[in-house]
């Protein structure tokens, strides 16, 4: 009997637990939002954008959000919100125990700083152009050129394009990008490559074959530079199949 009751005992409490669980989260879902809380990760670039800024945005398309129920909450539209935010590649909501909407966001990682025009922008490594912050600057790769094209901000033009392989190429194997500071693309579509050393000019032409091209380039830095001396040639050619085309400075 006693084995009996200790059981009873044991069922009660569960059921009691699981009641007042049902009721404390219909409570919960028929309370309303009273706050929003933002969490921005920034990984591998500083924080381009503060958390009211996608507050607002997020506020700004759901002027009721802070009056709504937490049952009602549309959390992808809170997510989309958040994400309109220029600096913001995703986002995701949800609603905690105590009624907050809670917003992480991703910020894009900024791999080339644009300058098109008179405008500079950031792109980063899906190859989306966005604004400059005025929070912070990024120490990353200069990129610009003579633009015969509108820039696009929805789509990468032509020689958008071929700057964005570049500069993916060269955030992605870091040691041929320790060796540039600035990419420029020519109006005819060839792209020139400012090095952090040397004073000369490397021709790089299109964006194909990238990996034998630096290649090419840093064996001529170890074996070709050292014995004809840094300030030889002022400009170096990658265009070519199998060789490395210099032009002697005058």
């Amino acid at each position: 009997m006693k084995q009996k009751a200790k059981i009873w005992v044991i069922v009660g409490g569960a059921v009691a637990l699981l009641i007042i669980t049902i009721a404390a989260n219909i409570v919960r879902l028929n309370s309303s939002v009273h706050d929003v809380v933002i969490a921005v990760k920034h990984p591998g670039a500083p924080q381009l954008v503060d958390q009211q800024t996608i507050k607002d945005s997020i506020l700004a398309a759901l002027p009721h959000l802070t009056s709504t129920h937490v049952a009602d909450v549309d959390r992808e539209r809170v997510a989309a919100a958040a994400s309109s935010v220029p600096y913001i590649e995703s986002a995701t909501a949800s609603v905690s125990v105590s009624g907050k909407v809670v917003v992480k966001a991703l910020q894009r990682r900024p791999i080339a700083r644009l300058y098109y025009g008179r405008s500079e922008y950031y792109i980063d490594d899906n190859g989306v152009i966005f604004p400059i912050s005025a929070m912070a600057d990024c120490d990353v790769l200069v990129a610009s050129g003579n633009f015969t094209e509108p820039l696009r901000i929805d789509s990468l033009n032509s020689q958008m394009t071929d700057l964005f392989k570049v500069a993916l190429f060269l955030d992605r194997n870091n040691d041929y990008g320790l060796l540039i500071d600035h990419i420029y693309s020519e109006a005819d579509g060839d792209i020139m490559l400012v090095p952090k050393l040397g004073d000369f000019v490397i021709e790089l032409g299109d964006s194909e074959n990238l990996e034998n091209k630096f290649s090419k380039l840093r064996a001529f830095y170890r074996n070709g530079l050292p014995r004809v001396g840094w300030d030889t040639y002022s400009r170096i050619s990658l265009k070519y199949n199998e060789q490395v085309v210099c032009t002697k400075r005058k």
